[in-house]
């Protein structure tokens, strides 16, 4: 699809990622909202998704609905976790809408089905709202899954079975760090930012898991997808004030991954 922006935040960018409650984070909603809203215009199509961030991953990781469902207990804490998921959707989608930006909230896991990965999803709505340019607005939640009864749909997952879905040629992760890095810069002072990365043998070399509570699998997850379906992807620092609108208008940041 021409022109199309499919564009992720990160649960870490709109909420506050360490706590062990929902924390959103409301300043930076209405950034990120600022930033997109600078950028869009009526050629422009995009798939915005977010990430949990603290309304998914702790109540997640605490009640262990990522390995399924095998209790009325367990049916609960998923249609809890659903809950708070839709909350935090309802609310960025708020802070978008309130810049202009004809965002439309988008629950995937109300036609998603998964059996190991993602089996099938509504698409066909999705294009018909692009060629309207409304912006769907998408988010990582728990989904049925015909194994286990729920797992784990995450944001990375969305993403790059959209881009082949609708023949995206380029992913644009927001994170909350500059990029890839040859090793930890906060650990390492000589770490060097990777303007780019050819392989997924070459990310192995330099990455391991999130350091946060992470149920999702962390930025590595990002890359391997990237190169199992041959579309390119950027990753960025989306906390960093104009990083987003740089993104948007093609501008160089971050680390490109040709993957294709």
């Amino acid at each position: 699809m021409d022109n199309l922006k499919l564009l992720k935040v990160g649960g870490s960018i709109i909420t506050e990622r360490k706590a062990e409650k929902p924390t959103p984070r409301e300043k930076e909603m209405e950034r990120v909202a600022k930033e997109i809203s600078k950028s869009y215009s009526e050629s422009m199509k995009m798939v915005l998704i977010h990430g949990a961030g603290s309304y998914g991953h702790p109540i997640v990781k605490r009640t262990g609905i990522s390995n399924g469902m095998s209790n009325r207990k367990d049916k609960v804490n998923f249609a809890e976790t659903q809950r708070l998921q839709n909350k935090l959707n309802s609310l960025f989608t708020k802070k978008l809408i309130e810049q202009g930006l004809p965002a439309f909230p988008f629950q995937a896991s109300a036609s998603a089905v998964r059996k190991n990965e993602l089996k099938r999803m509504e698409v066909d709505l999705i294009k018909k709202l692009l060629e309207e340019n409304v912006i769907p607005v998408l988010y990582g939640v728990p989904a049925y899954d015909e194994d286990k009864g729920c797992s784990i749909l995450s944001g990375d997952e969305i993403m790059p079975f959209l881009a082949k879905e609708l023949d995206a040629n380029l992913m644009l992760h927001g994170t909350d760090v500059e990029g890839v890095y040859t090793s930890d810069p906060s650990e390492d002072d000589s770490a060097e930012l990777l303007k780019n990365i050819g392989s997924f043998e070459e990310a192995k070399n330099y990455l391991g898991g999130s350091k946060h509570t992470d149920v999702t699998g962390g930025m590595l997850n990002k890359i391997e997808k990237a190169f199992e379906l041959n579309v390119d992807s950027i990753i960025f620092n989306a906390s960093t004030k104009g990083n987003i609108k740089k993104v948007l208008n093609g501008e160089e940041i971050g680390t490109y991954i040709n993957a294709y």
